[in-house]
């Protein structure tokens, strides 16, 4: 069994926020995170609610990988439901004014 499923721990919300404070831009990182939100579906509500509270606390350098975060978690999720596609739908429009905000900030500057 891969390692990703070892660590199945229960879902919390500070759990959750101390993973997404982990969360870095490797493929392996979104996926272990990923496979984790997936599992704990059941919760779904509150993870896009901490998701997109965290999301707005970081700085604009870690945004678009929030943005790859919630893009595996809709996707792989689609065969479990539609839990994760409609909750996260209610939050994407302003998570990405947040981070196109942020990236033309970074590009006017540059």
């Amino acid at each position: 069994m891969p390692s990703v499923f070892c660590n199945m721990s229960s879902f919390s919300d500070n759990n959750f926020a101390k993973r997404l404070s982990e969360l870095n831009n490797t493929q392996q990182s979104i996926q272990t995170l990923s496979l984790w939100l997936i599992h704990h579906r059941k919760h779904s509500k509150t993870i896009v609610q901490v998701w997109f509270r965290e999301m707005q606390k970081v700085p604009p350098n870690r945004k678009l990988t929030f943005m790859y975060l919630a893009n595996d978690v809709i996707q792989n999720s689609k065969k479990k439901g539609p839990d994760f596609a409609r909750d996260f739908g209610s939050v994407l429009p302003d998570a990405y004014k947040d981070a196109i905000k942020y990236a033309y900030l970074l590009i006017c500057i540059i």
